[in-house]
């Protein structure tokens, strides 16, 4: 095997020494494929991307577990009294769909840990192409649930849309970021803002206000993060803000909606009482849910002691279901289930900070912010600081379509972590630190260190002496 060859081109911090194996010329594709490069080759924003797998990342893949083990128990806590009143005494009815969506989503989870993430490349197109058909379906065949024209069949397709916005951004930005036309507005945001609208205007006609808006939020970090112009990003968030508001100011329903958020939030600063008439009406979910919440208190009543998920807050399974968790596990169980979604986070961004090239960096980026986003909102909601959008929790609210495409986008998001690499170490954790480094001082040969950018003039002479 000939020698493996390294530039004195250092690329991950000390902290994170890895070991590569050595190749030969055959090997070609993959040596081109890690990037090994000096840092005057890099595209500015480069230098922190890590040119070779680091392997499965199991406290994220735990985290994604531990989620949906608390969807799975709260899908049968919150939904027992609809099963018992709606489906024949069957209180079970919504546990066995969630288990059934669960085991889909588990299945593409574990299929999109060993796909490696380039091949998404090349079906950015297509794939957006077809959800955006979809959403075009759904407004000629879709049906109709809640006044709202979301489903065709038992699919919601805003929920695919979402996760083929961000592949399609990821896959066009790092385009432009090869052809250094990232910060320009004819090439580097306008046509994704274009394509941004198209989306808007079909999920505004369902209505879906709340998918468009994670879209927006999607376009807006994405872009940024990619080196567009923020200037650009400012005059379209004050166009979309203004239109917005026209929106809402002729759609009856949705100001209806603003209206009680106002004096909900006069209410709660305890600057007015909550109107009877609200109460009952459009303030109605939102009043039944914050009593649940209050009632939980610091540690909860229990599991399944629930009381406002006796028909009293409507949709407690599926988008208000963080109320029953309050209701039930208190504070504390609100807490822990924040705590997860913050790590989860933390850990996506490390993975998108450690992505071996800018459409991993971009793709991570994006299914980050999608999770983080819908979190969120989804707990500014319940918690009653947004108004009331039909946003699930990833992975504890009851619905198959959303269960379904998150998982497959935390298993896009694992596999960046692993380089995109099908190979990479998949049965068992990464060694400790100190136990790699031990190894790497017992190597010799076609050993291959990689190493900081910052610290390359110090170790020059390693990388001269592996060449």
């Amino acid at each position: 095997m000939a020698p493996a060859t390294l530039t004195s081109a250092a690329i991950a911090s000390d902290d994170e020494l890895e070991l590569l194996e050595g190749f030969d010329g055959d090997d070609a594709s993959l040596a081109e494929q890690t990037r090994i490069q000096p840092p005057s080759a890099m595209p500015k924003g480069e230098a922190a991307l890590v040119p070779v797998p680091v392997g499965m990342d199991w406290p994220l893949f735990a985290t994604i577990i531990s989620l949906m083990t608390v969807g799975l128990i709260m899908a049968y806590s919150a939904s027992v009294w609809l099963g018992l009143h709606n489906f024949n005494g069957d209180d079970a009815h919504f546990l066995h769909k969630h288990m059934a969506h669960l085991g889909v989503g588990i299945f593409l989870l574990l299929i999109a840990i060993r796909t490696p993430y380039q091949l998404y490349r090349k079906i950015a197109y297509p794939l957006l192409g077809l959800s955006m058909v979809g959403l075009v379906l759904v407004l000629m065949f879709g049906r109709v649930v809640n006044n709202s024209r979301r489903w065709l069949g038992p699919f919601q397709v805003a929920e695919l849309a979402k996760l083929a916005f961000v592949i399609y951004l990821a896959h066009a930005l790092t385009k432009q970021i090869s052809r250094k036309n990232a910060h320009k507005f004819s090439v580097g945001f306008l046509p994704h803002a274009v394509v941004w609208m198209v989306a808007f205007g079909l999920l505004m006609k369902e209505p879906d206000l709340g998918s468009g808006i994670v879209l927006a939020i999607l376009l807006f970090a994405m872009t940024f993060i990619a080196g567009t112009n923020f200037s650009y990003i400012l005059a379209l968030g004050g166009i979309g803000v203004g239109a917005l508001g026209v929106f809402i100011a002729h759609n009856p329903m949705r100001f209806a909606r603003i209206n009680a958020y106002m004096h909900q939030l006069l209410s709660v600063m305890g600057m007015e009482a909550l109107p009877q008439e609200m109460i009952r009406g459009a303030s109605y979910q939102w009043f039944n849910g914050h009593l649940a919440v209050a009632a939980g208190g610091l540690f909860g009543k229990g599991l399944g002691l629930s009381e406002q998920k006796l028909g009293f807050v409507p949709e407690c399974h599926t988008d208000w279901v963080l109320s029953i968790i309050a209701e039930e596990f208190g504070l504390i169980g609100v807490a822990l289930v924040a705590l997860a979604f913050i790590f989860f986070i933390r850990r996506g961004l490390r993975i998108a900070l450690r992505a071996r090239d800018e459409f991993g960096r971009l793709l991570a980026s994006g299914i980050t912010i999608l999770f983080g986003t819908q979190a969120a909102v989804n707990f500014g909601v319940v918690m009653g600081t947004l108004p009331t959008k039909g946003l699930t929790l990833p992975f504890v609210s009851y619905g198959g379509s959303s269960i379904i495409v998150l998982a497959l986008a935390a298993g896009v998001l694992l596999n960046v972590g692993r380089g995109g690499n099908p190979d990479a170490d998949w049965t068992l954790p990464r060694l400790p630190r100190w136990l790699r480094r031990e190894e790497k001082a017992s190597r010799s040969g076609n050993t291959r260190v990689i190493v900081s950018p910052q610290r390359a003039s110090s170790r020059a002479s390693t990388a001269e002496g592996v060449r």
